[in-house]
């Protein structure tokens, strides 16, 4: 493990659903409420909000509030129809590709540049890779017609930022 890349991370997800329907999900705010983020508002680079169905674009920023109590922003850095949806996220960058795959629609998440400097890196490292994990399970339980796995009612119990670490512990 010593020679292991902590400043990245890939996490691949299949869903049977239409690679226009799952790209949407990643692509608009409507899209990232469905399975993601509480309440997600994009505002284009002329200070206007984005409809709750519009794709966002490149140069957009964002504001991200998750069912427990936790917020950020960032900015879109590219978006590619049906391809490739790409954000800063924290100090981090995320690309999430898509492509269609036996009937099936593959998406294939990367983020990187995790800090290397920074000493809990192997708990950031980990608790995002757990975090998305558990978020595009999420999408795949609300794509089949399942049940939204966020507990909207208690969000303490479960939050998503602790859902895979819990620092006190280590």
């Amino acid at each position: 493990m010593s020679d292991y890349d902590w400043s990245q991370f890939y996490v691949h997800m299949y869903y049977l659903a239409p690679i226009e329907e799952v790209f949407r999900r990643f692509a608009t705010p409507e899209g990232m409420e469905s399975f993601f983020v509480k309440r997600a508002v994009f505002t284009g680079r002329d200070g206007v909000e984005r409809a709750p169905s519009e794709l966002f674009e490149s140069g957009d920023s964002y504001h991200f509030e998750y069912v427990h109590d936790f917020r950020h922003g960032g900015e879109v850095a590219a978006v590619e129809e049906n391809s490739l949806v790409a954000f800063s996220f924290g100090v981090c960058d995320i690309a999430v590709r898509f492509r269609e795959v036996d009937g099936a629609t593959e998406v294939a998440l990367h983020q990187t540049d995790c800090p290397l400097e920074d000493p809990q890196r192997a708990w950031m490292h980990l608790n995002c890779r757990s975090c998305w994990i558990y978020f595009m399970t999420n999408l795949r339980s609300v794509l089949a017609g399942g049940p939204d796995i966020r507990d909207f009612d208690h969000p303490e119990w479960n939050d998503s930022v602790s859902i895979g670490w819990d620092p006190t512990r280590a």
